[in-house]
């Protein structure tokens, strides 16, 4: 038995049920509220961090680790090459989406006030009314500081969404004409990488540049329709 404890909001957490569904393999959500998270992930976890995928009592923290055991587990249909060069590039690319690109959603969804209001709502919905009233209010200043540190944060607004369309327009002149992202199947990569633009999209901004570059949106909706539950 597989149990998903997670943010439902979180592009991580995103990214392994959709491998949960490539893999065809059935699971159950334990989403943990924000205002128990200091408590309850560390219990669930001691690194302190979701997704965590427990697997018949054996759990595995962080989403590469987590896709990486699923694929030892659960080979079919493979979501890592074998080829050495194009394991490589996959490799390359979720971590680019997953240390580069996330604090872009970050900032976007949680620092700019428009999209906040609409973001904010879905990552307390689990939590009681007190937490949500506080949220509106913590979350931002929070989210502020943890991009500020990676330093996203510390960008006029211009200068990042300039570098946001730059990621963009890179991912296009990587597909070209393809349909993937690496080779000529759906990989890891294209998983890792959908996660975060998915949530970039959510923005105002990031769903015009987005949508201003029409492979990339093509292609997301490939991804999307790709690892949907099977029927």
């Amino acid at each position: 038995m597989i149990t998903l404890y997670q943010f439902e909001i979180s592009p991580f957490c995103d990214k392994i049920r959709r491998i949960l569904h490539v893999k065809g393999q059935p699971y159950e959500v334990r989403e943990v509220p924000v205002s128990q998270s200091f408590r309850a992930i560390p219990r669930v976890n001691p690194i302190g961090k979701l997704p965590c995928l427990d697997h018949d009592g054996h759990r595995v923290a962080d989403s590469t680790d987590i896709a990486l055991y699923l694929e030892e587990k659960f080979p079919q249909p493979p979501l890592f090459p074998t080829d050495p060069k194009e394991r490589a590039l996959c490799h390359v690319l979720e971590d680019w989406a997953d240390e580069a690109l996330y604090f872009y959603e970050m900032a976007l969804r949680f620092t700019i006030p428009h999209n906040a209001r609409r973001t904010i709502p879905k990552l307390v919905a689990h939590d009681p009314p007190w937490f949500q009233r506080l949220a509106g209010v913590a979350v931002p200043l929070l989210m502020r500081r943890v991009t500020r540190s990676q330093g996203v944060g510390r960008k006029p607004r211009d200068m990042l969404l300039r570098d946001l369309e730059r990621h963009v327009r890179s991912i296009a002149g990587l597909l070209g004409a393809r349909e993937w992202l690496v080779g000529d199947r759906l990989t890891i990569a294209d998983v890792a990488v959908f996660a975060q633009l998915a949530c970039i999209r959510e923005s105002d901004e990031g769903g015009k540049l987005v949508e201003g570059e029409p492979s990339v949106a093509a292609w997301l909706a490939r991804v999307d329709r790709s690892t949907q539950p099977s029927r």
